[in-house]
């Protein structure tokens, strides 16, 4: 027995390394990655495809917020762009089965990945912040700038960090070039403080029209759709607010335990986009049903008013004729309305493309907590 042991040989670091690479996961999520990005990406230019088709079909014309929002659709494009030639280089794989020479060009494409998927959430935000300033009023108009800007200032930092961490700027690809960094555990700190904060504004920002809106003398039913589209942002908040769980993922030495991280930051993005599309879309919707008229003065002393239904054609009355020859115009059923349910209905606010666009409301106007009232 003592002298097998001694004839035991002792393994060369090859055949070390071997064997412990058998052991270990080879999985390659380069596939899922390409799939899950370019789908979250291509759903979000669908809506905000019809978005625009509509405003331009029915002659309304793009908005500012329109444009931004574009803007970050298109800065999506490159994220998606740089993460693909990441993958290329070995993003998806684990650490240990991509090549060493591919690591710049990996970690260079990755840089700018990180960049554009912050800037696009941070113009996406901000486009529907743009949207809700429009027909705001008060301190909900002060507290959605203090949003934009307070948005766009901490992403902002939080873009610049992905290229002047290190100095010289090539340290940020090229790890073994002498420079100096900041502590990535102080990087880590900074970026869950930036989703976690930015996962709260869109919250806000979904939560702000339910004050806007809730005052408002309209139906119950079209208050409550207006809300529910106006409020699709909590799903954007929520998934910045996971964002929050996997960016520590980034100081781990395994680059697969990033993967995660970047799925979310094409669905935050794409989330946005969404969300920032669907009020408008139900809004130019509405508007393509057949109007309803509520109210029918037949003389200046009596009013009437008719019941919900769609205006019907009848001959216009003779100049000569007396109010008594006139037959009464056909499919409406009338009915004797009071002074003060007249003028309370009067102050009834438009349909819902008047509040989700603003181009609809006369210059000067906005939202109150009381209805429309002047600048």
């Amino acid at each position: 027995m003592s002298n097998s042991i001694h004839s035991l040989q002792t393994p060369t670091s090859g055949q070390v390394i071997n064997t412990v690479n058998t052991l270990l996961p080879h999985d390659d999520y380069g596939p899922q990655i390409h799939l899950t990005i370019w789908t979250l990406t291509a759903v979000a230019a669908a809506w905000l495809g019809v978005r625009i088709y509509c405003k331009c079909a029915r002659h309304r014309g793009l908005w500012f917020d329109d444009y931004v929002l574009i803007a970050s659709w298109v800065v999506l494009i490159f994220g998606d762009i740089s993460l693909a030639l990441a993958v290329h280089f070995g993003f998806g794989k684990h650490t240990y089965d991509i090549p060493q020479g591919n690591f710049p060009n990996m970690l260079l494409v990755s840089s700018f990945a990180g960049f554009f998927m912050i800037v696009g959430a941070a113009w996406s935000k901000t486009s529907f912040a743009i949207t809700l300033l429009r027909i705001s009023s008060g301190w909900v108009k002060f507290l959605i700038w203090f949003i934009i800007v307070s948005v766009n200032v901490i992403l902002g930092f939080s873009a610049l960090f992905t290229w002047v961490r290190c100095w010289p700027l090539e340290k940020n690809w090229h790890p073994n070039v002498d420079g100096t960094c900041i502590p990535f555990r102080n990087i880590i700190f900074y970026n869950v403080f930036t989703a976690g904060f930015s996962g709260a504004m869109d919250i806000v920002l979904a939560l702000l029209p339910w004050k806007m809106l809730w005052n408002l003398n309209m139906s119950k039913k079209e208050k409550l759709g207006a809300l529910c589209a106006m409020s699709m942002g909590v799903f954007a908040g929520i998934t910045s607010l996971i964002k929050t769980i996997t960016i520590p993922g980034t100081g781990k030495p395994d680059i697969a335990d990033t993967i995660q991280l970047v799925i979310l930051a094409v669905a935050e993005i794409a989330v946005t986009i969404i969300a920032a599309s669907i009020p408008i879309l139900r809004a130019l919707a509405k508007d393509t049903t057949p109007k309803t008229r509520e109210f029918l003065p037949l003389s200046s002393g009596l009013s009437w008013s008719r019941r919900r239904g769609f205006w019907p054609e009848f001959t216009a009355p003779s100049p000569t004729s007396t109010e008594e020859d006139q037959p009464e115009p056909p499919g409406l059923e009338l009915q004797p309305i009071s002074k003060k349910r007249r003028n309370r209905s009067r102050n009834q606010i438009k349909p819902l493309s008047r509040i989700v666009e603003a181009e609809e409301l006369p210059k000067g106007r906005r939202f109150s907590s009381g209805g429309i009232s002047p600048v």
